[in-house]
This record gives C-alpha cells, sequence and structure tokens, in this order.
C-alpha cells in the first residue's frame, strides 16, 4: 500500500490546504465535460465517456483512504458562475447515477449467489441421498454423477461470484462513494 501511495504522489498534486489529491483537469468549454450526443439539459447531461474512463483510473490510482478533490480549469474569459453550478450538479448527479448502477449490480449478484448456493446444496444433498440407494440403473447413475458435477459446479461459481466479482464491484462502489464526498471546483486556467 505504501508503494501505491508513493506512485500517487508523483502522479498527482496535492492541494495544501487540505492534503487531498487533485484530479486536475483543463477544459475549453464547458461543453466538454458532458457527451456531445446527449440532447437532455445540461443538469441531467451524461459526462463524456473518456472524462469518466479517466476519472475512474484516477480514482484507482489514488488510494482509497485518500481524499481526493476534482479540479477544472476554464479559461478565466469563459467562465460563468451559473454553468459551472450546473455543470458541478449534473457531475455529482452523474456519479450518483453510476453509484446506482452499482448498487442494482451488488443485489443482482447476491440475488444470485442465492440461487447458486440453494441449487447446489440440493443437487449435492440429492446425490448424496441418492447414492446409497441399492439397486440403480445405469440412467440413475449417470443422474448421481450430474447432481454432484452440477452441484460443486454451482457452488464454484457461487465461490467466484463472491470473491471475485462482487470484489470488483464493491471496489468500484468505494470509488465512486469518495466521488460523490469529493469537493469539485472550477479555476482558472494555469499559465
Amino acid at each position: 500500500m505504501k508503494h501505491k501511495k508513493n506512485e500517487a504522489i508523483y502522479l498527482y498534486n496535492t492541494n495544501p490546504e487540505t492534503k487531498a489529491y487533485l484530479i486536475e483537469i483543463s477544459l475549453d468549454d464547458y461543453s466538454e465535460l458532458f457527451n456531445g450526443w446527449d440532447a437532455s439539459p445540461l443538469r441531467r447531461k451524461d459526462l463524456e465517456p473518456e472524462l469518466m474512463d479517466y476519472l475512474e483510473q484516477a480514482g484507482t490510482e489514488i488510494p482509497i483512504k485518500e481524499k481526493l478533490e476534482l479540479c477544472f480549469y476554464m479559461p478565466k474569459e469563459k467562465r460563468d458562475l451559473d454553468k459551472e453550478f450546473k455543470s458541478i450538479t449534473s457531475v455529482m448527479s452523474n456519479f450518483k447515477v453510476v453509484m446506482s448502477v452499482i448498487e442494482k449490480q451488488l443485489r443482482r449478484n447476491y440475488r444470485r449467489l442465492l440461487v447458486y448456493v440453494i441449487v447446489s446444496l440440493i443437487f449435492l444433498s440429492a446425490a448424496y441421498l441418492l447414492r446409497n440407494v441399492q439397486f440403480l440403473s445405469l440412467l440413475t447413475n449417470i443422474m448421481i454423477e450430474g447432481f454432484f458435477i452440477g452441484g460443486w459446479f454451482l457452488l464454484w461459481e457461487a465461490f467466484s461470484l463472491f470473491f471475485f466479482d462482487t470484489h470488483e464491484i464493491k471496489i468500484r462502489q468505494k470509488i465512486f462513494t469518495r466521488f460523490l464526498a469529493s469537493d469539485l471546483y472550477f479555476k482558472d486556467t494555469k499559465e
């Protein structure tokens, strides 16, 4: 973890007042924040996909426990306080939408996990109970083997879903939770 923090120190500036890492983005116009194909009003526009990818990448590079701030640089002559307020509201709204999608993914994964475990236990229980029957036909033996294989396979899928897929989604959830708690502001373009 120390190594990752040291890398972030060199990749990102910090705000000397708050000690938060800065994700700095230079803009020529407010429209660069948003997807050009989205015809929604400004407060509901989707973020530019490349910007969202960049933010998520930066969120993974900066250690989760560290605070961060998003600083958008804009030429002084183009700055508009009303557009800045609407842009900040829209960016936060986009983060909330991503969090909503993440929460749906987690709920879906937990439902699948529960179904996999229940069906696995039914298959394995049936296989263990049926294998003790005295006179088994070839078809019954094949069915018992299928129950064993299916039960263990579903148990592995549940394990994989819980420890791998859900873990990645939870990391993404932490990143966007931190974005929602971060400060967003505009500044004049650096010289």
